[in-house]
């Protein structure tokens, strides 16, 4: 079964590659490549059986939220062949708009990519946010759980609403993810440290538009 639906997941992703292979070849034709702006990513990726899971859920190991982002330019510095800031989904929307001259609207959460893209960045984050909601019971938990986690250029923490457990990382030293430290005496200074960055994540994404126009 893991294998059939690795093969499915490989015929899937070579569809998708075949499709952009049109999409490209469209924009060729109409002379339009030096005029326009391309890129590609995905919203998530898949275990495929790495930790003896497959598909998606709330375990949020690298092989499922760390995904492609590629993006071409036109006109003006290239982009660096590639990046390692941190950056994350939200970021796309304000990216595009910033790109194409669009003022954003106000309240829009995410931080602009360009510079970044073109080498120069100098407001990478220390860490990124990720939230998930399951509306159902899966991969062994009880009940539908909410997750948050943090990564780090380093570290990797993960808080479940239904469980007494979580997880925690070192990204340098174990980039397999498979010893978790989370109830190692050794690390509860980290994990302290790390959940309040994540507390303050957390509040730094809250909506904040529309703002009361008078106070209670």
């Amino acid at each position: 079964e893991a294998r059939e639906a690795i093969a499915r997941t490989l015929g899937m992703i070579t569809m998708i590659d075949d499709a952009v292979g049109t999409v490209l070849g469209a924009v060729a034709k109409g002379g339009l490549v030096d005029k326009t702006v391309l890129s590609f990513t995905s919203d998530h990726g898949d275990l495929l059986g790495d930790h003896g899971l497959m598909f998606k859920g709330p375990m949020h190991y690298r092989s499922l939220i760390r995904v492609a982002f590629v993006w071409k330019d036109v006109g003006g510095d290239p982009c660096v062949a590639r990046s390692g800031e941190l950056a994350q989904t939200i970021d796309i929307g304000a990216t595009v708009l910033a790109r194409a001259g669009i003022e954003a609207y106000d309240g829009m959460q995410g931080r602009v990519l360009l510079a970044a893209m073109k080498g120069a960045s100098d407001a990478a984050p220390d860490a990124i946010l990720i939230e998930e909601e399951q509306q159902g019971a899966v991969l062994g938990f009880g009940r539908p759980t909410r997750v948050r986690t943090l990564v780090s250029d380093r570290h990797r923490l993960s808080v479940f609403s239904a469980a007494t457990w979580g997880e925690l990382y070192d990204l340098q030293k174990d980039p397999l993810e498979t010893t978790n430290l989370w109830s190692d005496p050794a690390s509860e200074g980290l994990k302290g440290r790390l959940m309040a960055l994540l507390a303050v994540e957390m509040m730094r994404h809250e909506d904040e538009s529309p703002a009361p126009t008078t106070l209670a």
